[in-house]
C-alpha cells in the first residue's frame, strides 16, 4: 500500500527535526502479556460472533468471513501492539512542535487501506498531512504480499466455499441481500486496534489521536473510541500548546463495549430502526433507545428487564441530535460505573407499539424525505374517509414516508421467501384517496398502494375479518395474486441488490429449481445486476445444474473457459466443451 504526502488549504509542509522526535519521554505499557492479549481478544471476539449468529444477523459463509478476518486481526495483535508503543515514544505532548506558519498543533492519525486495513502513521496539521519516510506500517495490510494462489488452490477454496450451506429457513433467498453486508466489519477492526491501544496506555502520548480511512473523511478516536461524527476530539488546536490530554474513562473498557461503541453509525442515520444501548451495574439494567428521532430509557432491577416500560421521553431535532444524546448518555454511564453489554436477544425490541423497523436509505435527498411527513391525524382523516383501518405498518409507513417520492434507493422489497419485487412508485395521501374513490366501491378488501416497474399494481389486504389482513397483493390484468408477507416483513427487508433465486440455484447446483423455473417460462437469459444464472452455475462448477441450463439454450458469452483452469474444474470443462462451439 501506498501513502502520499499532500496539502491541503494551502498549508505547508511541516518539517519534523530529528532532535525533536528524538526528545522523548518514556512512555509505560501495560504489564498484559502477548499470550495474555490474545487469549482476551479472542473471547471478546466469539462472543461477539455468537451474539450476531444468535441474533439471525449473521448466515453460515457470512459468518466464515468474519472468523477469517478475525484470525487477521489475531495474526497482527502482537505485531501492532509493539509499532503503537513505539510510535507514541517518538510522537506525543513533549515531542510535538506547531506548523510555523498557521501556529496548528498536530495530531497523530493512522491511515488504513480501504477494506484492507493496513495502516501506517502521519501528523495531521489540520489539513496539512505530513507521513514521515522509512517508518514501518502500524497494521500490515490483509493484501500485503499477497502472492496468487494455483489453480488447484483457488478450485479447492472454491470447493470448500459451496460447501457451506446457507440455512435457508433462518435466511430465505429473498432477504439474504439484506444480510450480505449485515455485519460491521471496520467496527471489529476499531474495536481491535482501541484495546491495543488500552493495553499500552496509549494515552499517555497526550494528544489527539485517530484513525483515518484513505481517501475519505471516515474517522475513529482512539481518544474516547468514537466515529468522528460524535467524538469530543475533532477541532484542531491553534495558538498556544494545548493541555496534555489524559485518559478520557476512568478505566479500560472492554472489546465488546469498544466494539459497540465504534457500531454506532454515523449521521445520516436511519430514524426507523429501534437502536438500543444496554448497560449492566450489579442487579441493575439501564438502556437507552431511539426511533423516529426521540429516545426513552428502560431501567430496573435486571429481574424486571423484559417486562420495564420506557419513559423519559425525550424529542429530539433529528436522528443526529438524538444519536449525539446516546453518546453523551453512554459516556455518562461508564464515568457512573456501568458497564456496556451486548443486550439480552429475550428483551423488547421496539420502543413502544407502532415503533416496527424498515430499511431506507439514508443519502441522497434525505432531507427532502424528511420534509415530507404527514401529521397522524391526515392518515386518520383517510381512514374515516373510507371506514377502513389500515394495517398499523403500513398507517405508520405512509405517514412518516407519504409515498417515499424521492428516495429512489433500496426498493427491492420481498413478497415471499424466494422472490422480491421492484417498486416503481409508492402513492402519496392525495393519489392514495384518488385511487380509493375509484377501486374500494368495487373492491372493498384491497387497498392499491402503489406500483411496481413490471407495470403490476401493488395493494394491502384491508380485510379485517380475513386472516390474511395486512398482507401484500399484486394485481395485473384483473388477477390478484396474495403473497406470503405482511406489508411490515415487506417493509422491513427493502433492499439495493437483492439475491434472485435463480442465481442462487445456479450457485447453489439446484437443478431442480432450475427445470421448474424453465418450464414456468422463465427466459435463462435473464441478467441480475450484471450477473446470469449460467455463469453463475459455470463459476461454482454446480454441473447439473450448468447442464440443464445449456441444454435449455442458455450459453456462456466468451467459449474460453480452458483458458480459466483455475475457475473451472475438469468437470466443468467437459461439460462446456459438449456445448459451446466456436
Amino acid at each position: 500500500m501506498k501513502y502520499i504526502k499532500y496539502i491541503i488549504l494551502g498549508i505547508s509542509l511541516i518539517i519534523i527535526s530529528s532532535q525533536s522526535l528524538a526528545n522523548q519521554k518514556p512512555i509505560k505499557t501495560s504489564k498484559m502479556t502477548a499470550i495474555e492479549l490474545t487469549d482476551s481478544l479472542e473471547k471478546g471476539f466469539e462472543q461477539i460472533i455468537s451474539y450476531h449468529k444468535n441474533k439471525g444477523e449473521l448466515h453460515q459463509r457470512a459468518g466464515v468471513d468474519v472468523r477469517t478476518f478475525v484470525t487477521y486481526l489475531l495474526s497482527q495483535t502482537d505485531y501492532t501492539k509493539q509499532r503503537l508503543a513505539a510510535v507514541i515514544k517518538k510522537i506525543n505532548y513533549e515531542t510535538i512542535e506547531p506548523d510555523a506558519k498557521y501556529n496548528v498543533w498536530p495530531e497523530l492519525e493512522f491511515w488504513r487501506g480501504v477494506d484492507d486495513y493496513g495502516s501506517t502513521f502521519a501528523l495531521n496539521y489540520d489539513g496539512g498531512v505530513l507521513t514521515l519516510d522509512g517508518e514501518e506500517p502500524v497494521v500490515i495490510g490483509r493484501y500485503d504480499n499477497y502472492k496468487s494462489p494455483s489453480d488447484a488452490e483457488s478450485l479447492k477454496a472454491s470447493k470448500e466455499r459451496n460447501a457451506i450451506k446457507i440455512d435457508l429457513e433462518k435466511y430465505p433467498i429473498s432477504l439474504l441481500g439484506y444480510y450480505e453486508y449485515k455485519f460491521n466489519e471496520t467496527a471489529l477492526f476499531y474495536a481491535w486496534i482501541g484495546y491495543l491501544w488500552q493495553a499500552i496506555e496509549g494515552y499517555q502520548c497526550g494528544i489527539k489521536v485517530k484513525t483515518i480511512q484513505n481517501n475519505s473523511i471516515a474517522t475513529y478516536s482512539l481518544n474516547d473510541y468514537l466515529d468522528g461524527d460524535f467524538s469530543a476530539f475533532v477541532e484542531s488546536d491553534y495558538g498556544d500548546k494545548p493541555p496534555r490530554l489524559n485518559n478520557f474513562f476512568p478505566r479500560k473498557l472492554s472489546l465488546i463495549e469498544l466494539y459497540l461503541r465504534a457500531s454506532q453509525t454515523g449521521y445520516p442515520f436511519n430514524p426507523y430502526k429501534n437502536y438500543w444501548r444496554y448497560f449492566e451495574k450489579g442487579d441493575e439494567f439501564m438502556e437507552i433507545v431511539t426511533y423516529e428521532s426521540t429516545t426513552g430509557i428502560r431501567s430496573g432491577n435486571k429481574a424486571t428487564r423484559n417486562t420495564a416500560a420506557v419513559n423519559q421521553i425525550i424529542k429530539h431535532k433529528n436522528s443526529g441530535a438524538a444519536l449525539k444524546h446516546i453518546t453523551e448518555f453512554t459516556n455518562q454511564m461508564i464515568f457512573d460505573g456501568w458497564e456496556e453489554k451486548l443486550r439480552p436477544l429475550d428483551m423488547p425490541t421496539r420502543m413502544h407499539e407502532h415503533a416496527f423497523d424498515f430499511d431506507i436509505w439514508t443519502g441522497v435527498n434525505w432531507s427532502q424525505e424528511q420534509t415530507n411527513r404527514l401529521p397522524e391525524q391526515r392518515v386518520k382523516k383517510f381512514e374515516e374517509q373510507f371506514n377502513i383501518q389500515l394495517p398499523s405498518s403500513f398507517f405508520h409507513y405512509l405517514r412518516l414516508l407519504n409515498g417515499r417520492q424521492y428516495n429512489k434507493y433500496n426498493r427491492f422489497f420481498p413478497i415471499d421467501d424466494l422472490y422480491t419485487v421492484l417498486v416503481k412508485k409508492f402513492y402519496t395521501i392525495d393519489e392514495l384517496e384518488n385511487v380509493a374513490k375509484e377501486s374500494l366501491p368495487k373492491d372493498p378488501n384491497h387497498l392499491w398502494i402503489g406500483e411496481l416497474e413490471n407495470e403490476k399494481m401493488l395493494g394491502i389486504i384491508i380485510d379485517q375479518q380475513s386472516d390474511q389482513y395486512g398482507k401484500v397483493v399484486l394485481a395485473e390484468n384483473g388477477t390478484i395474486e396474495t403473497c406470503d408477507y405482511s406489508f411490515a416483513k415487506f417493509a422491513q427487508y427493502a433492499q439495493g441488490d437483492p439475491k434472485q433465486p435463480e442465481i442462487f440455484a445456479a450457485e447453489e447446483n439446484d437443478a431442480e429449481f432450475l427445470k421448474k423455473r424453465i418450464k414456468e417460462g422463465w427466459d435463462y437469459n435473464t441478467s441480475y445486476s450484471y450477473q446470469n444464472a449460467i455463469s453463475q452455475a459455470a463459476e461454482n462448477n454446480s454441473h447439473e445444474a450448468l447442464e440443464v441450463l445449456l441444454k435449455a439454450g442458455a450459453r456462456l458469452r466468451n467459449n474460453n473457459h480452458r483458458e480459466m483452469p483455475g475457475t473451472y474444474d475438469k468437470k466443468t470443462m467437459e461439460i462446456l466443451d459438449k456445448y459451446q462451439k466456436d
